[in-house]
């Protein structure tokens, strides 16, 4: 009989201990920022936080009571830093990527369809495929990796440092085309007019997904249903008419 108020003592002290527990994990879920890296810029991550990324993913989040933000890195800083751990996950990348990145966990539902395009000031230039290259004078940015894996033929090819570089090049006519990305393209030339276009159709085009950190592989089933109820209930639409679609015009 001793002991029985020792014993009984004992497994308050647990239950209050897993009760903590429970609450100061509930505590960081609530309170915690989420950060996800990308390496794009404007019109996808600015610093006001209503690019594409950063209104996509604030809502994603938002739907499972968690606040998250955008990070804007360097491309391949931003894949390392989400691999680590550092930050919470990556956005946005092709099926696979987490091959090499093995930390990270692809949320299987689509953000969005990415077009390569090749812009230029003559219309008449036909590039559907990477192979129509061979006749024009091309320009990439440096260490664009799709770029660097499928552009093989060429008449030249320089590789310019960013996208100022890039399009001036094709204004001043040291290349025909200009690779890139249709929307930071659009946005480029929204913000420094010039007589350059884009060539349609696409040359390429991916699908792109945002990846998240081991450590919260339990968000991802919750992710995946946030982002497919934004897209049916119009939210995902007018982030896109806003932010990305808008630059057509």
């Amino acid at each position: 009989m001793a002991f029985y108020p020792l014993i009984k003592l004992r497994h308050k002290l647990y239950s209050f201990v897993a009760v903590i527990c429970t609450l100061a994990s509930f505590s960081v879920s609530a309170d915690t920022v989420i950060s996800i890296t990308s390496g794009r810029g404007a019109p996808f991550v600015n610093a006001d936080n209503t690019g594409f990324y950063d209104l996509i993913v604030k809502n994603m989040f938002e739907r499972n009571g968690i606040e998250a933000r955008v990070v804007l890195l360097p491309s391949e800083r931003s894949l390392i830093n989400a691999n680590k751990g550092i930050d919470d996950g990556n956005i946005a990348r092709i099926k696979g990527i987490n091959k090499k990145y093995s930390n990270l966990i692809m949320v299987p539902e689509k953000i969005i369809d990415f077009e390569f395009v090749a812009f230029t000031k003559n219309r008449q230039f036909r590039v559907n495929n990477w192979e129509q290259l061979q006749q024009y004078n091309v320009t990439f940015i440096n260490g664009w990796k799709v770029f660097e894996k499928k552009v093989k033929h060429y008449k030249s090819l320089v590789r310019a440092r960013d996208s100022a570089q890039l399009f001036n090049l094709i204004s001043n006519g040291r290349a025909d085309i200009a690779l890139y990305d249709l929307w930071s393209g659009l946005w480029w030339l929204k913000h420094n007019p010039d007589e350059i276009y884009y060539l349609k159709p696409p040359i390429a085009s991916f699908q792109l997904y945002l990846y998240v950190h081991k450590k919260h592989k339990n968000l991802v089933p919750d992710l995946a249903r946030a982002l497919k109820s934004m897209k049916a209930d119009g939210t995902y639409q007018k982030i896109y008419n806003q932010s990305l679609r808008s630059l057509l015009n």
